[in-house]
């Protein structure tokens, strides 16, 4: 999906989130000091911290400001994909300090998590960079409400999209597998019939006898992307040479910044990531008076 917000579901849990934050009373510690501003209209600065990183969240933070006082400016001095250093400037930000207050923790929380994920997504990028034809993809493990967002901040950091939801692509997955019986032919059968048009169709195995049985099927019945689930360093090499350039290849288990170059190496189309989105180390911002 593009980095421009879809759908209705990021826009309504971003007015859940400010109802969250500020009822029933609203702000009340600014109330009390509202009469009393020196300056009621200020520029204020969202810098990094301590860490360096890829910029990420802009055109979906901002939609705080968008419900809260569509009159503040949200100047980005950092673009979505762009990296920047510890301490630099990333955003201004001008307009009511009442307004500004009111959504500052929603907005840095928002811009925070895409940046994380952007950031660890490109350090995965790198590590097996440059001449590796393999492609980094994310997962469905986002936060329930947020995923528009986090996958953004994926393709941000260099990463692709896996399918977006369960409506975007046949995944054919271990519980589906053992529902039939643990009838593969008959999954791939049924999803071939099934699917739409043109829809590609994914089956995740775990085994030899899994994958072999796959690979006797006729031309027609047989999956566009066979996904390798777990396997050992060792026998995921054996895996891959088994299966022919006409299938697509993806890796997924375990997979770290420390393993990710050996098995990169092994040339499998994709690996798939979950950690990019569900374990995302932390990327340290703040906002503060422009004086």
């Amino acid at each position: 999906m593009p980095n421009t917000i879809e759908s209705d579901i990021f826009k309504e849990s971003i007015k859940l989130a400010l109802r969250e934050d500020l009822e029933p009373f609203g702000d009340i510690t600014s109330l009390a000091f509202k009469d009393s501003w020196i300056n009621k209209n200020l520029k204020l600065k969202v810098k990094a911290r301590n860490s360096s990183g890829i910029m990420s969240g802009l055109g979906f933070a901002n939609w705080v400001y968008t419900y809260l006082c569509p009159s503040i400016k949200i100047i980005p001095k950092k673009q979505n994909g762009e990296s920047f250093k510890a301490y630099e400037e990333l955003i201004e930000i001008e307009g009511s300090i009442d307004y500004i207050l009111k959504g500052e923790r929603i907005f840095l929380n928002l811009l925070q998590r895409a940046i994380s994920i952007a950031t660890y997504t490109n350090q995965f990028v790198q590590t097996i960079q440059p001449n590796s034809i393999t492609k980094i993809l994310d997962t469905r493990k986002t936060t329930p409400c947020f995923r528009e967002l986090e996958k953004a901040a994926v393709r941000d950091g260099g990463g692709l999209n896996h399918r977006y939801n369960l409506a975007t692509g046949i995944l054919i997955k271990d519980n589906h597998i053992a529902a039939l019986g643990g009838n593969i032919e008959l999954a791939l059968k049924l999803a071939k019939e099934k699917a739409p048009y043109l829809t590609k169709i994914e089956i995740e195995i775990d085994s030899f006898e899994q994958l072999e049985r796959i690979l006797k099927l006729p031309l027609r019945l047989k999956p566009d992307i066979v996904l390798l689930d777990n396997f050992e360093i060792v026998n995921l090499e054996k895996a891959l040479k088994m299966i022919d350039s006409s299938l697509l290849t993806e890796v997924s288990g375990g997979v770290n910044l420390t393993n990710i170059k050996s098995i990169a190496d092994l040339k499998p189309d994709f690996i798939s990531i979950g950690s990019l989105t569900q374990n995302t180390p932390s990327i340290d911002i703040g906002l503060d008076f422009l004086f």
